[in-house]
């Protein structure tokens, strides 16, 4: 330093500047910020505005938000430290970044520790955000008495997730596989750590055994206890800390064993030329003279189809997490139990996964790779050549829809397997529901698409509003009493009457002509204006040109 005075190690430096680059690094992904910092604080309001914030017990006084407040904030130690962690190594490594240190002053060993620090800061962001909301708003009493233990565990938490979240980056090759992985360990876990249960829900014997196995039901159960307002004593538990501990060793041991510049010893450029020329958005290959308009929108679906199921975390959250739900969500809340009109709970929440499977198909991941393939250049690149824009966006379409329509045959068939739900008479309006949503949910996403420029834009969007309308919409809770603003807004979407039609038409009484056309015809007074605008945006080049 210019005045002589001792300045910090030239290590310490090289960190804390790191973990600046890791930091900004991690807000120009929209998903990863929604996850770890956004859907926590999003999921707490509104199932405490939903619920009204009842008490769930009668003797303390406890009420919702003071149960469910720890329990997100363990799930965002989790997004932070495990999965946050693991998608941004692999990518790093998968870029080349980590072979490339070698030959800079920056270390790997530094690299991860400030990609480590930038995961726990987001995680210490969406707590202190969880507990400002449910302190000012939801009346969340802190316990002081129980702060030192809580922030003990907060810290043996983001410790133990981080080298679990390590210990994926060792052994996935893929960012791909290390998404696909991370969010197929951490959603069905939540489930069964009490994570997503809320007042007198409770688990199944075997899945309650399978929760305790894992950390994160240890990290929030020691979380929830602490903040408990009637308990005593200073809210250490031992037994907690323990299996976190060991966890946070096993995953340390993993990653010191096996967390290297390259995945098996590949290179990756040799790995990148293999797949070169068969991209997910490489055009379809075209032989000698002009093909049809029907093969040219047969080859695009098909080239569609096939992207969608090389990307492992796409094929995820398309297809196998909407059957996870349908496999979870009825186990939580009670196979037997029955809705008014005596229709059972797995009959109900079947063909309502199934809606929530089409949209995301069609309103995330259709847009998203749409937009990669305008920021590559793809798009404009299709002038000149048999296939127009508007062929490739029909395309696109009814490829998701057809993605939609197999998502919908495998819940129905996982549930008809595993709860016995039949086959009802009505269930061609069922069909008919999935692929009218999925038809007016990627016309939405085509107006996002060509009004936000970028793809982390286009998926903060569609998440963004889709989460919040799901449970507006009764699709992931039925039966509650819905305060008067949220239940109009959730008769004036879209995605309410799809999963009215769908569910309805797979209820005891099923669903008379008459409904099923007004459920039908709402999609159908959506899908139509929007296509307008679709067809506007193309006109002008909106939807095609890169930004500049």
């Amino acid at each position: 330093m210019r005045d002589g005075s001792p300045g910090p190690p030239a290590g310490v430096r090289l960190l804390g500047r790191q973990i600046r680059h890791e930091i900004d690094a991690m807000l120009r992904e929209p998903m990863m910020v929604f996850f770890v910092v956004v859907f926590p604080l999003l999921f707490f309001v509104i199932v405490t505005t939903i619920t009204g914030n009842a008490i769930i017990e009668e003797r303390s006084g406890v009420r919702v938000a003071q149960s469910l407040l720890p329990a997100m904030v363990a799930f965002g130690l989790v997004m932070g430290g495990f999965s946050n962690l693991a998608i941004m190594l692999t990518q790093a490594r998968e870029d080349g970044v980590l072979k490339r240190l070698r030959g800079t002053p920056l270390s790997p060993a530094v690299m991860i520790g400030a990609r480590v620090a930038a995961g726990a800061t987001a995680s210490f962001v969406a707590v202190v955000l969880l507990g400002v909301v449910g302190v000012l708003l939801y009346d969340v009493r802190i316990v002081w008495r129980t702060l030192p233990a809580a922030l003990l565990t907060l810290v043996a938490g983001v410790c133990c997730f981080s080298a679990l979240g390590l210990a994926v980056a060792a052994v996935a090759p893929t960012t791909q596989a290390a998404s696909a992985l991370t969010n197929g360990i951490v959603l069905p876990v939540s489930f069964v750590s009490d994570i997503f249960t809320v007042g007198e829900s409770k688990l199944p014997a075997w899945m309650d055994a399978i929760g305790w196995f894992f950390p994160l039901r240890h990290v929030a159960h020691a979380l929830v206890d602490a903040s408990d307002p009637s308990g005593s004593g200073p809210g250490l538990y031992p037994g907690h800390l323990a299996v976190i501990v060991v966890w946070g060793l096993v995953g340390a041991a993993v990653a010191v064993r096996r967390l290297g510049p390259e995945p098996g010893g590949r290179s990756p450029g040799r790995r990148n030329h293999h797949r070169a020329g068969r991209g997910s958005d490489a055009l379809p290959r075209r032989r000698a003279g002009r093909p049809s308009v029907p093969v040219l929108l047969l080859h695009e679906v098909r080239h569609s189809n096939a992207a969608l199921w090389r990307d492992p975390a796409s094929a995820f959250f398309t297809v196998a997490f909407p059957a996870l739900l349908v496999l979870l969500i009825p186990e939580l809340y009670g196979r037997h139990v029955l809705l008014p009109d005596g229709t059972p709970l797995p009959r109900f929440y079947a063909p309502t996964m199934a809606i929530y499977g089409a949209a995301v198909t069609t309103y995330i991941t259709m847009p998203e790779g749409l937009v990669r393939a305008r920021e590559r250049g793809v798009l404009e690149r299709l002038v000149g050549t048999p296939l127009p824009i508007g062929l490739l966006l029909i395309g696109r379409v009814l490829s998701s829809m057809w993605i939609s329509f197999v998502t919908f045959v495998t819940v129905m068939v996982l549930a008809g397997v595993v709860f016995g739900v039949p086959v009802p008479p009505d269930w061609p309006v069922a069909v008919a529901a999935v692929l009218a949503a999925s038809g007016c949910y990627a016309v939405f996403g085509l107006v996002l698409v060509s009004f936000l420029s970028s793809s982390r834009a286009v998926t903060a969007a569609a998440l963004g509003t889709l989460l919040p309308l799901s449970f507006v919409c009764e699709v992931f809770v039925v039966g509650l009493d819905l305060p008067p603003l949220l239940d109009t807004i959730g008769w004036l979407t879209p995605l309410r009457h799809a999963a009215l039609a769908a569910s309805e038409a797979y209820s005891v009484g099923g669903i008379g002509p008459v409904h099923a056309l007004g459920h039908l015809g709402v999609l159908l007074a959506w899908t139509l204006p929007s296509i307008a605008v679709v067809v506007w945006r193309v006109r002008v080049g909106d939807l095609t040109r890169r930004p500049r």
